[in-house]
């Protein structure tokens, strides 16, 4: 604990020390003058009942702080885990994960230590940091960001990802492997000047390779013990295609990554693939989203025998509604990066003020739909689609656009309106597929769970200084524990304080209630929050990647500093 103490302290001393610093430099030029930005975020629950938990108290802290100029950038975060917060115990630990420093000159950016990085979508790599579900995938080595024309991006990296605090307080853990990748991105329309001003065309082009030795991996063939053959090195390519022009913009991007036998795919040696396409269009008051895509076999990660969310080296996005209401978010989908056909789309429409429909204010309405399928596998004697091929094999072979099982669907209609100077609502009804069984490995009352959710999202604003928010939502299945209610209560007073209060009630088979009383306040720079409820077990997703949480109840105090 002193150890913390003296890192927290110094890390205020040099953020404090930095901004002191006004006349570093002559007035006349500003290159050098040093900025700097600090914030602390400390998360505490105390568990009145332990459920499954093995301590009543817990705790997350972040302490992070850069100094900058226009040339250089020195950054460090130091991480306080020990006794984590339920669900993260994967996370234990404390330590110094990132620091960082980083130049800059004219067209040439280089950074040694911790870093962040994403090519194109981040179909074949993107590092980054979602604390809500314990993912920090670094990259500690080194980077170099070249642009010599306009029209032209040049990257280039190499190092070990992050894996929680394997490393304890060694630079790099010895026992772990390595990646190196580079990514290339053109802006074709600057070539050709009649165009230059109207259209955007990029093109992208990306490699990725991971490095590590062999594990001692083993399989019993004809009663003999066979140790299993891998590869050291694994290569991925990607190239991408954007066009912008106008109210469009349509991108497309095509990843090949060799075989690769991991965890996930229960270690064949079949190549993977990723071919994807998205299409917008925006004008005057409608827009419309369409977007497609076919992965197989596309679990890329650093180390062959990670699993659950540690070590990935790529991101495959969703092509599902993110969404941001508690029982739309009950059955979330989470990316099946074994092979899935994912189609989207959606159209939004804003009714005018003035007319029939949009009346004094206007109307938006927005209708979204969403299919995940999985892929159908050649062969008479085809294996459930849960089943993975067998250690060691080529795997199963697929057709390229024929589907099979059903994954997830979901058809959301949204109207949001504002009906007058104070107040103003959001009404939704989405229709749900969920095949648990796929998603979850296992299905509790039918292996699909078809859900209907309406909800209903009121803002009153009673004065300048006090408003409030009502939330009613209403989940129906026959499947899993049936139907749902939420209601919450949100005020907001004086631009500064928030107070809610919210329940979740099963009524269709426990009967249970999982309620949450909260309070937050903003003071300058500091921002304080208590809560105190109960939630229930469940899994908790971002982006299409999940973690499953545990059921807690008692006391959730959140801090917060910036500056």
């Amino acid at each position: 604990m002193k150890k913390i103490i003296t890192l927290l302290g110094g890390c205020m001393c040099m953020a404090y020390s930095a901004n002191a610093q006004t006349d570093f430099a002559p007035e006349k030029n500003n290159s050098w003058k040093l900025r700097s930005s600090f914030s602390l975020q400390s998360d505490i629950h105390y568990a009145t009942r332990r459920n499954d938990l093995d301590k009543n108290w817990a705790g997350n802290s972040y302490l992070t702080g850069n100094i900058q100029n226009d040339f250089l950038e020195l950054g460090m975060r130091v991480e306080e885990m020990n006794h984590p917060l339920p669900g993260y115990e994967t996370n234990k630990g404390w330590g110094i994960p990132n620091v960082y420093l980083k130049g800059r000159y004219r067209f040439f950016e280089v950074t040694v230590g911790d870093f962040y990085e994403q090519f194109g979508s981040g179909v074949l790599l993107r590092t980054y940091e979602d604390r809500s579900l314990g993912i920090d995938n670094s990259i500690r080595g080194g980077r170099i960001v070249l642009t010599p024309v306009q029209w032209a991006t040049i990257k280039l990296l190499g190092g070990q990802q992050r894996n929680h605090f394997d490393r304890d307080w060694k630079v790099i853990n010895h026992d772990r492997g390595y990646v190196y990748g580079g990514d290339l991105e053109l802006n074709l329309a600057q070539w050709f000047k009649p165009i230059r001003d109207t259209w955007n065309i990029s093109l992208g082009n990306a490699w990725v390779t991971k490095h590590e030795a062999p594990d001692p991996i083993t399989q019993v063939v004809n009663g003999k013990l066979q140790l299993l053959n891998q590869p050291v090195n694994v290569s991925a390519f990607a190239s991408r295609l954007r066009l912008q022009h106008g109210d469009w913009d349509v991108y497309t991007e095509y990843a090949h990554k060799i075989n690769d036998p991991n965890a996930t795919n229960n270690y064949i040696y079949k190549p993977g693939s990723v071919a994807m396409i998205t299409a917008t269009y925006a004008h005057r008051g409608i827009s419309v989203l369409l977007g497609a895509r076919r992965s197989e076999n596309f679990d890329f990660r650093s180390a062959r025998t990670a699993t659950q969310t540690d070590l990935y080296l790529n991101h495959l996005q969703p092509f599902t509604q993110q969404q941001s209401y508690t029982l739309a978010a009950l059955y979330p989908y989470a990316t099946q990066p074994n092979g899935e056909w994912a189609l989207q789309s959606e159209i939004r429409y804003r009714f005018r003020k003035g007319s029939a429909l949009g009346g004094k204010y206007g109307m938006m309405v927005k209708l979204s739909a969403s299919q995940i399928k999985g892929l159908k596998r050649k062969g008479e004697a085809q294996q459930e689609e849960t089943t993975l091929s067998p250690m060691g094999q080529d795997g199963e072979k697929t057709y390229f656009w024929r589907m099979s099982e059903k994954y997830f669907h979901d058809i959301d209609l949204e109207i949001s309106k504002k009906v007058s100077r104070n107040y103003s609502f959001t009404a939704t009804y989405m229709n749900q597929a969920y095949n648990q069984q796929v998603i979850e490995g296992h299905a509790e009352n039918g292996r699909v769970i078809h859900s209907h959710i309406f909800i209903y999202d009121g803002k009153h604003k009673i004065s300048p200084r006090l408003a409030l928010r009502t939330e009613l939502q209403y989940l129906h299945t026959r499947q899993a524990e049936r139907d749902w209610l939420f209601g919450m209560l949100e005020c907001s007073a004086f631009t500064h304080y928030i107070f809610s209060v919210s329940d979740q009630w099963n009524t269709g088979t426990t009967g249970k209630h999982y309620y949450l009383v909260s309070a937050a306040g903003n003071f300058g720079n500091h921002r304080l929050q208590l809560s105190y409820g109960r939630t229930r077990k469940g899994i908790n997703c971002s982006g299409g990647v999940c973690r499953m949480m545990p059921a807690t109840e008692g006391l959730y105090l959140s801090y917060n500093l910036n500056f």
